[in-house]
């Protein structure tokens, strides 16, 4: 995220966003797949899904997502999660 968010636009901010959308993805699937599952065709809309985020248009999903509920997230908490990445950099 801080390396989309910075403003060197130089590196790949496409294939940045889907990988923070896909990641945030797969820790929310983690804790509902168990109940996701039981859905017809559950894997198909998945699938879908992660297609429609890797779209290479400039209206993509992965873009749409990051910039209507994960970027607003994240500028909100952003102080909060610098201080938890510097505690567990320092314990490391």
């Amino acid at each position: 995220i801080k390396a989309i968010e910075s403003p060197n636009k130089d590196d790949d901010t496409q294939w940045l966003t889907y990988w923070v959308v896909y990641g945030v993805f797969s820790i929310v699937e983690f804790f509902s797949d168990i109940f996701l599952s039981w859905f017809p065709f559950y894997y198909m809309i998945k699938c879908g899904f992660l297609l429609w985020c890797m779209a290479p248009s400039p209206s993509n999903g992965a873009e749409f997502l990051y910039r209507q509920i994960i970027r607003p997230f994240f500028l909100k908490h952003e102080a909060q999660l610098d201080s938890v990445v510097k505690d567990l950099k320092d314990k490391a």
